[in-house]
């Protein structure tokens, strides 16, 4: 018989749980539970006579089990998986059973008493690498040996320990880091080490004399990077706006079930160098409208300068009328040639003529646009049309990512190609010269490309549950819902469209109207040109070939075409047209002429008063005198202007020096 003493932090089972000794009292012994719940007070002496106590002694084979269970209780979740998963491995490569301490555990085959050790290791290594864990031979035998020798806690990964073990951060540093990064949110973006001396100073001015336990440099960037980089402190600075604007929910795509349900529109610099009818190297604007279901392009415009809203108000006019046809184009892009849209179809609904560009008609619905003040200006057009208006938030190109991404798709697959490119920043930008394109061959050049390449090029995100393997283009998304939408799109009429364009007042000249260095006219207009006042006009600005009148009595509109058009078909005209084109725009010299002249007359004023007695009265005599002196000074001025030879000045000759004939002294003395 032995006698058993009982110690604090051993550990004792009891009732089927591990439990550690860890207080002793008045009250008895206070057991706490490993594997969790609230401690307990006992009376030792009499619940170690229960056959469900036991006292686990420091050497034996139950006080390690003991042990590694209360280790495995008191690690983390993740890491006791992890030891968990090589514990079952370690034992199996040392003693063959997955579990020595199961008495009805069997060995596996190749794990039984008749292997080696280097053959269940071997075996072993095979079975992890064909899971797809990585390990060798040597990190195994090394996992066994710790295990012999620290059980548990030699399975324990120590790099998932520092992974989740706190920080040691005085709690002034982490106030200071705190302020520093809510000071820099608008701030521009910078390294990670001026943040570090910026926190420091932050500590050291809100704690002075204070000695703080500062970590490391290493420690406290590690601690510090991950704050930086949550806040995007380490990221651009247009990345932080973007990340600001975005809304505090999951993401919700947007979902559109027929073509023009929902459409976006937006404007952004090309970045390519165009060179202007007028000489002038500009990069331009384009605003496109994009439709969400079809990904077709509803319409586009490029502008010389910033969009406007009378911009936006003639791109949504053209967009709900009937396309017309563009001048220059290839007829390889008219829709009457096009293979994938259902063109006939439209040009029986008068949605499109013959020779119009191969594009899809959208009748819009919901139209989404940003809050700048140009489509601001413009909504009144839209809700017009009885298009229903959507704003975007502010500064959140995530709210139209489908034009975002056209812009995107036009950057690289179309501008890139040009000898113009710019990129888009002056990071991008290479020191050679780059040679503008002309105004008129970009444009020429992006309806190409929008009707022969991107109408027609398949998009990641047009695709069927039906076929998720599959990818399907613009034109065929469009064409395929033609029949089946729940309506027909019907284009507004000729007089709507004409309502739609900037209006100007003018009066009716007998030769015409005239408006913008340009004389309009029409025989129509026969029965209304001596009429007085002014009348109401209306012109789309990209095409000054017409504009429109509205009659004065019945309030019907009358095409007047320009003089310019007739100009034209006579002889010489095109080449005439031609030669004028190529040349660069005049500047006016009269006002510099002038400004000369008017100094030069300013200044010989101010001589000539400055030369006058303004105090004598003019008499008749004086009167003459100034006369006679005007035509003298103009007859003296007529003579230097003419170039007739005239003969040499002659110098006067000088005298001789006078030599007295007398030297004497005394011949002038007076007697």
């Amino acid at each position: 018989m032995q006698l058993r003493s009982v110690n604090l932090g051993d550990i004792v089972t009891w009732d089927g749980c591990d439990w550690i000794v860890d207080a002793h009292g008045e009250r008895g012994t206070r057991l706490n539970p490993v594997a969790g719940g609230s401690p307990v007070w006992v009376d030792l002496a009499t619940i170690s006579q229960e056959e469900s106590f036991e006292h686990h002694h420091a050497d034996t084979e139950h006080a390690r089990a003991a042990r590694n269970r209360v280790e495995l209780a008191m690690l983390a979740s993740e890491v006791r998986q992890d030891v968990l998963f090589w514990l079952q491995h370690v034992n199996e490569v040392q003693s063959g059973l997955i579990d020595p301490h199961d008495p009805d555990a069997q060995p596996r085959d190749g794990y039984g008493p008749e292997t080696t050790l280097e053959e269940r290791v071997q075996r072993k290594l095979a079975e992890l690498d064909a899971a797809g864990i990585k390990t060798s031979r040597p990190s195994l035998f090394r996992k066994v040996a710790k295990y012999r020798t620290e059980g548990i806690a030699g399975l324990v990964d120590r790099r998932l320990l520092r992974r989740q073990e706190p920080r040691r951060i005085a709690p002034e540093i982490e106030e200071a880091a705190q302020r520093v990064i809510a000071d820099h949110l608008g701030a521009t973006s910078r390294d990670v080490l001026y943040f570090i001396d910026k926190v420091k100073h932050r500590v050291r001015q809100d704690n002075p004399g204070k000695d703080v336990n500062w970590p490391s440099d290493r420690t406290i960037r590690r601690w510090l990077t991950p704050m930086l980089e949550a806040a995007g402190l380490t990221k651009t600075a247009s990345h932080r706006r973007s990340e600001s604007n975005r809304p505090n929910r999951a993401f919700q795509p947007i979902l559109a079930f027929y073509p023009g349900q929902y459409v976006e529109i937006d404007s952004n610099t090309l970045d390519v160098e165009t060179a202007m009818p007028d000489g002038k190297i500009i990069r331009p604007y384009m605003t496109a409208a994009v439709d969400v279901y079809s990904g077709s392009v509803a319409g586009f415009h490029i502008h010389a300068g910033a969009p406007s809203s009378t911009d936006h108000t003639v791109l949504f006019a053209r967009i709900a009328a009937p396309c017309r046809v563009i001048d220059r184009m290839n007829p390889a892009l008219w829709l009457s040639n096009s293979k994938t849209l259902p063109s006939s179809e439209m040009i029986a609904m008068g949605q499109a003529t013959g020779d119009a560009p191969a594009m899809p008609f959208i009748s819009i619905e919901t139209l989404t646009m940003d809050r700048g003040k140009d489509f601001l200006a413009s909504r009144v057009a839209a809700e017009m049309l009885g298009w229903s208006v959507v704003d975007a938030p502010p500064h959140s190109p995530t709210a139209k990512p489908h034009v975002e991404r056209f812009f995107k798709s036009m950057n690289s697959l179309f501008l890139s190609r040009l000898d113009a490119y710019v990129g888009n920043s002056p990071d991008h930008r290479g020191r050679n010269q780059r040679a503008p394109i002309p105004f008129t061959q970009l444009v020429d050049g992006m309806w190409s490309f929008i009707v022969t390449v991107y109408q027609n090029r398949p998009h990641k995100g047009l695709m069927l549950r039906e076929h998720p393997g599959r990818t399907f283009t613009p034109n065929q998304m469009y064409s395929a819902t033609f029949d089946a939408s729940a309506g027909i799109p019907i284009p507004i009429s000729q007089s709507d469209y004409i309502s739609l364009m900037p209006r100007h007042e003018r009066t009716f000249q007998s030769d015409g109207i005239h408006l913008s260095n340009e004389i309009y006219d029409s025989p129509d207009l026969n029965e209304v040109r001596g009429r007085p006042g002014k009348h109401e006009i209306r012109q789309d600005p990209y095409d000054t070939d017409r504009i429109w009148v509205r009659h004065p009595d019945n309030g019907e509109w009358i095409t007047c075409f320009a003089r310019s058009i007739r100009l034209a078909a006579l002889p010489f005209g095109t080449s005439t047209t031609a030669s004028l084109s190529a040349t660069a725009q005049a500047d006016d010299p009269h006002t510099q002429w002038a400004q000369d002249f008017l100094d030069a007359e300013s200044h010989r004023v101010k001589a000539t008063r400055s030369g006058t007695d303004t105090g004598t009265q003019k008499t008749s005599s004086g009167k003459a005198a100034r006369k006679k002196a005007t035509k003298t000074a103009a007859e003296r001025a007529n003579r230097k202007r003419d170039r007739l030879p005239r003969p040499a000045a002659v110098e006067p000759m000088q005298l001789p020096t006078a030599v007295p004939v007398r030297e004497h002294p005394d011949d002038y003395t007076v007697a």
